[in-house]
């Protein structure tokens, strides 16, 4: 059995393009989550969710690609994925993120981060999924969450996202809710 297969699996959100710290930030907290005993799970593709996945591999965990068939402009997943789940579409694909994961990460991204990070905090606000650690970067999604909630746009589950700056009070939020 490989290392990290049958464990508690954790969604890693963030950016297909990123910057190098953003690279360094997801490589390490792939790295640091595999060492914990955690698998993880992101999109499968390149930028944050491969260097999450590298990182992952690297320490001898698990990392669990989910890709869209809708996606045939991206070049396929990336060489660090120990298994690949192809979605038919991205709705597919999302819900596969939400259901399989036994935590969640967000890191820095763009749009298709900020849904991640949208629809799972729904999801867990409503309780269509189980309640499960949401763990937040603060920078840049703290200041976005913070202008919804002066603005009376969020109503409640504002305590249900752990902000963190750095990969260690990432995995050691996670750790204290999602026993390996």
């Amino acid at each position: 059995m490989e290392p990290g297969s049958g464990s508690p699996l954790v969604a890693v959100y963030g950016s297909g393009e990123a910057p190098p710290e953003d690279l360094a930030r997801a490589r390490a907290l792939g790295g640091s989550l595999a060492r914990a005993g955690y698998g993880i799970l992101n999109g499968g593709y390149g930028g944050t969710m491969e260097a999450a996945a590298a990182g992952a591999r690297e320490a001898g965990g698990q990392a669990i690609g989910v890709t869209c068939v809708q996606f045939s402009f991206r070049s396929g997943p990336n060489r660090h994925c120990s298994e690949v789940i192809e979605a038919p579409t991205l709705t597919a694909r999302l819900q596969e993120l939400l259901v399989r994961a036994s935590a969640y990460v967000v890191l820095p991204g763009g749009n298709g981060t900020l849904t991640e990070l949208s629809l799972t905090w729904e999801h867990l606000r409503k309780g269509l999924i189980a309640e499960r650690p949401l763990v937040v970067w603060s920078e840049p999604w703290r200041a976005i969450v913070e202008a919804l909630a002066d603005g009376d746009y969020l109503v409640g589950g504002l305590d249900m996202l752990t902000w963190v700056d750095d990969v260690e009070a990432a995995v050691r939020a996670i750790r204290e809710r999602v026993p390996v």
